[in-house]
C-alpha cells in the first residue's frame, strides 16, 4: 500500500524544497530490521518522484530506502520543520564560525523554501 507524505530536501545549489513523496512501507517479511524499530517508526521506499532515486553499484536507479523521521503528515508541518532547520543553519554558523546574520536574511532564506507537489 502506497501513502502521500512530504519531506525535506537539501539540494547542492543551497536550495531547501518541501516535496510530496508517494512511500511504499518496508514489511517485516522484507526486511526483518524493521521489527525492532521503537513503536510508531517505520521504514519506507520512496517510489515518487524518481529525482530522489539513488544509483546502485552497476548505475542503475533505485527507490532510496528512508526511515519515518524523514517524513511528515502534511505540508504545513513540513514547513514548519524545514524553516526550523533554516534558523538552526544560521545559528550554527554563528556559534562555529562567528557568521553574523541578520533577520532580513534569514527572512530571504525562508522565502527561498520551494514547495513540490507530485503530478
Amino acid at each position: 500500500m502506497t501513502h502521500r507524505m512530504y519531506t525535506i530536501y537539501h539540494s547542492r545549489e543551497k536550495v531547501t524544497s518541501i516535496m510530496e513523496v508517494e512511500i511504499e512501507m518496508i514489511s517485516g517479511m522484507e526486511d526483518p530490521s524493521v521489527m525492532w524499530l521503537p513503536k510508531g517508526e517505520y521504514k519506507a521506499r520512496v517510489l515518487a518522484p524518481g529525482s530522489l532515486y539513488d544509483r546502485d553499484e552497476d548505475g542503475f536507479r533505485t527507490p532510496p530506502l528512508w526511515y519515518s523521521h524523514a517524513f511528515y503528515s502534511t505540508m504545513q508541518e513540513a514547513r514548519t520543520y524545514a524553516e526550523r532547520q533554516v534558523r538552526q543553519g544560521f545559528e550554527r554558523g554563528l556559534q562555529k564560525q562567528g557568521i553574523q546574520y541578520t533577520e532580513e536574511e534569514v527572512q530571504q532564506k525562508l522565502s527561498e523554501i520551494q514547495e513540490v507537489k507530485l503530478s
